[in-house]
């Protein structure tokens, strides 16, 4: 009986750990997938450098008012008089968002956080980078996250570098550990319907 029990238990772990490395080998398929159709993105805004939409939220308190500007020059000449602290610049393909680019920064110009969201033609987000820049350490924190069209976390990323010299650093672990939500804490949104000035794109 206890060897019928063993032999159960044996051919169990065995379905299991094979049902395990094929997710494992699923997932870095996806991933590769998703770092290919970047690139196809990358390749697009090399040749559009100028984004098709620009948006900023103009609030000057805490509740949120996004407005679209009609260029990028537009947009810094309103900040001449009044600065935007949340800024997103948009790339297009057939009509749709694939590349929405948020900057984001404090009046006291501490940290700076740049959010590059690649969405599928779907609205579905893709990969989102952020790379969050900071006196506090003296840090760059850089992440990427790898989204199925499901909205599903398949890979995350973390690492460190040195604000000055931009080469991998180990900050101090009881620093990190104080300020763990300023420093790992990223907004992204997981499809384009999701954004924060999706409103401002019905308006004709």
């Amino acid at each position: 009986m206890k060897k019928t029990i063993l032999v159960y238990l044996s051919i169990f772990f065995l379905i299991f750990q094979a049902s395990f490395a094929s997710a494992q080998i699923n997932k870095k398929a996806d991933v590769r997938q998703i770092e290919v159709y970047c690139k196809t993105i990358d390749r697009l805004i090399k040749r559009h450098k100028n984004p098709q939409l620009v948006f900023a939220d103009v609030s000057q308190n805490d509740k949120p008012k996004w407005r679209k500007f009609a260029s990028e020059k537009s947009l810094e000449k309103f900040r001449e008089n009044t600065e935007t602290y949340t800024i997103a610049y948009n790339w297009q393909k057939n009509g749709r968002i694939v590349m929405s680019n948020f900057t984001l920064f404090s009046g006291s110009g501490d940290w700076v956080q740049y959010v590059y969201h690649y969405f599928r033609e779907d609205g579905t987000l893709a990969k989102a980078e952020s790379e969050l820049r900071t006196f506090h350490g003296n840090l760059i924190v850089s992440q990427d996250f790898y989204f199925d069209k499901k909205g599903k976390l398949l890979k995350k990323t973390l690492k460190y570098l040195d604000l000055q010299t931009q080469k991998p650093t180990k900050p101090i672990d009881e620093f990190v550990d104080a300020h763990a939500d300023f420093l790992k804490q990223t907004d992204y949104f997981k499809k384009t319907s999701k954004l924060p000035f999706a409103h401002l794109l019905k308006r004709k």
